[in-house]
């Protein structure tokens, strides 16, 4: 990777109108992409090992075999391209290097008066040892057949460069646990319900403002869309898990008409906790007990708390 001089332009883009089919202009992309890189790496290795897989699995000849697999790039086109910073670019290469991510082919070297130096070659990390989602067992992306899902390229071409980590987590836990999860006799799930908790163990969020934000945000750039808000009680078999679905250009208003999960599949290793209120978006619907309150202390309802929760912003 040569280091160049040019700086990449400040980029406008376009309102999102949502993801595009799976059908076509897709990238056949290894799920632990959203199992082991999005949770564990920071943006700028999420973002370089991104680009990397477009540019790998984004284009294949008519055997669907990778038109290169080794991809010389300088720091110029990743940082205009993939969205990294070029200060953030050899720690980020580092840390891809080190986590098994990508491997380097060709070492670059730097140039010089007498010498016009030469791009390093990186390519994708792959491994024929079995299917792995921990972080600690990782040596390389699995390369048998399976444990792929096709993603279509806007996730890669809009989103990752552009979006801020949390962003990036939140659609992508959304896209493994809907599209990513493959049920019965192939089918794909369209819409998955989710818990606070939930996204938060999978993703790794170390904060539940961050990922209170991060879902607000990918509702309002039209990446995601909530089919059913989640309710949080004190009462369990009251407690209800929101379901979300990523946002499709053929279906604006959202896919309600979408099948439920099937009860049938293998569930996930994600433990089903109770869903924690949503504290940055319109509050959930926590149902309150009016009564009198010189009545059982458990059964009224303290009006001036009521009042201020309400101010406060709760529904």
């Amino acid at each position: 990777v040569l280091l160049l001089s040019s700086r990449a332009p400040d980029r406008a883009f376009p309102e999102f109108h949502g993801f595009k089919a799976p059908t076509s202009n897709t990238t056949y992309t290894p799920n632990q992409f959203f199992d082991v890189v999005i949770p564990n790496f920071s943006r700028g290795v999420v973002r370089i090992v991104g680009y990397l897989l477009r540019k790998t699995l984004g284009w294949c000849d008519a055997n669907g075999n990778p038109q290169e697999e080794q991809i010389e790039v300088t720091y110029s086109e990743l940082e205009r391209k993939a969205g990294v910073s070029r200060d953030m670019i050899r720690g980020a290469l580092d840390s891809a290097l080190e986590g098994h991510l990508i491997e380097c082919v060709t070492a670059g070297r730097a140039k010089h008066a007498h010498d016009a130096g030469q791009s390093a070659c990186y390519q994708l990390c792959w491994s024929s040892a079995p299917y792995t989602t921990r972080l600690e067992a990782f040596q390389g992306f699995f390369e048998d057949e399976g444990n792929r899902t096709d993603i279509p390229n806007e996730f890669f071409d809009v989103l990752i460069p552009n979006e801020p980590l949390s962003v990036i987590k939140v659609v992508g836990s959304i896209i493994r646990h809907s599209i990513g999860f493959q049920a019965k006799h192939g089918r794909r799930r369209q819409q998955v319900a989710l818990s606070y908790q939930q996204i938060e163990n999978y993703a790794r969020f170390g904060s539940r403002s961050d990922l209170a934000k991060a879902i607000r945000v990918a509702l309002e750039k039209n990446y995601i869309v909530r089919l059913e808000s989640g309710v949080f009680s004190p009462e369990a078999t009251e407690r209800r898990r929101a379901v979300y679905a990523l946002r499709w250009f053929d279906n604006p208003i959202g896919q309600k008409n979408a099948p439920a999960p099937e009860r049938s599949e293998k569930q996930t290793s994600i433990s089903q906790i109770s869903e924690p209120a949503d504290q940055s978006e319109k509050r959930t619907n926590i149902k309150t007990k009016p009564g009198n309150e010189t009545g059982n202390s458990q059964q009224a309802a303290d009006t001036r708390l009521h009042q201020k929760l309400i101010a406060f912003g709760f529904s």
